[in-house]
């Protein structure tokens, strides 16, 4: 059945992913400091109150001030400094020695003060690889006064000030705001370089097309169909469709319900008919024969190796 609200693609994918925000931190430190972090699995995320730092990841060294954002992909370590390649100490070390209370940190009493605080966000499955795999090693963002993304890092930066009851949920939530505002800025900067996806889901035509697909994937769509929902005839529609995401439109269906399909084959005890059943397949058959034509080995096979080689 399609869900009862609105899906678009972006927010199919941070769903699925099972982004989940965790805010750690809120910093405010006089004089100079460095500090190294170790990547996290999902992404990291560092937002400037005040001060001018510099974060590298090996590279040249990244000039942030005042209001500024960045996130970090998975995995990638990283520093923060108030000058470029200064000496680092472990945030550990750092955090032991600055702490005063579960998420405030406080440290040195003379010199230029700076204020910042981190967060991770989290992703569990197949998905997030998808989303991931979007993003350069760092985004960096400063959000104009006024914006959306600028009110919502005021509150974060406002409600880790104390230690109030429900603050964990609210901070999880305001992380949760500011990653798709973030994403959202990021892509439009990007015009034409932006994923298809994103540049056609904002497309009045496609855009309801890409809606239907992720609202029920499991609908067996046809290309007449989803053209009656771009309110376009089937060889327009089939031409612009292509022309836009690389791809037909049933083929970005299948590739969709494949990456669903290693999500429920890995995480889920699904036998392989009720997996094929939940995506639309008319029959267990039927969707072997897809998934080994996507990924050259059956379903069965692939969740055993994929389970292995995770246990591994």
């Amino acid at each position: 059945m399609p869900s009862s609200h609105v899906v678009d693609v972006l927010t199919d994918m941070l769903q699925r992913s099972r982004a989940r925000g965790a805010a750690f931190s809120h910093s405010t430190i006089r004089g100079p400091f460095g500090l190294e972090f170790d990547g996290v699995p999902g992404l990291a995320v560092h937002a400037i109150v005040e001060g001018e730092l510099h974060l590298w990841t090996g590279g040249e060294a990244e000039r942030l001030i005042g209001g500024d954002i960045v996130l970090v992909r998975g995995g990638v370590d990283h520093s923060l400094a108030t000058a470029p390649r200064v000496r680092c100490q472990p945030l550990s070390e750092y955090m032991e020695a600055a702490r005063v209370s579960p998420r405030r940190f406080v440290l040195g009493e003379h010199g230029e003060r700076s204020e910042f605080f981190c967060g991770a966000y989290i992703f569990d499955g197949d998905i997030c690889s998808r989303l991931l795999d979007l993003l350069p090693e760092t985004v960096r963002l400063r959000p104009a006064a006024g914006s959306a993304l600028r009110a919502t890092l005021d509150l974060l930066a406002h409600e880790m000030l104390d230690d109030e009851p429900g603050q964990q949920t609210l901070l999880d939530r305001l992380l949760d705001v500011a990653l798709v505002q973030v994403l959202r800025e990021h892509f439009g900067a990007l015009g034409t370089e932006a994923p298809a996806w994103f540049r056609a889901s904002r497309d009045p035509e496609l855009g309801p097309v890409l809606r239907a697909l992720h609202e029920d994937p499991a609908h067996r769509w046809t290309v007449e169909e989803l053209a009656d929902r771009a309110a376009l005839s089937r060889a327009a529609f089939a031409r612009r469709f292509t022309a836009q995401m690389g791809m037909a439109p049933l083929a970005y269906l299948t590739g969709w319900r494949m990456a669903l399909a290693r999500e429920r084959l890995r995480d889920g005890d699904d036998r392989i008919a009720a997996v094929a059943d939940a995506l639309g397949y008319a029959s267990e058959f039927s969707f072997a024969a897809a998934f080994k034509r996507h990924h050259g080995v059956a379903p069965g096979r692939w969740r055993a190796t994929t389970r292995a080689h995770e246990a591994a």
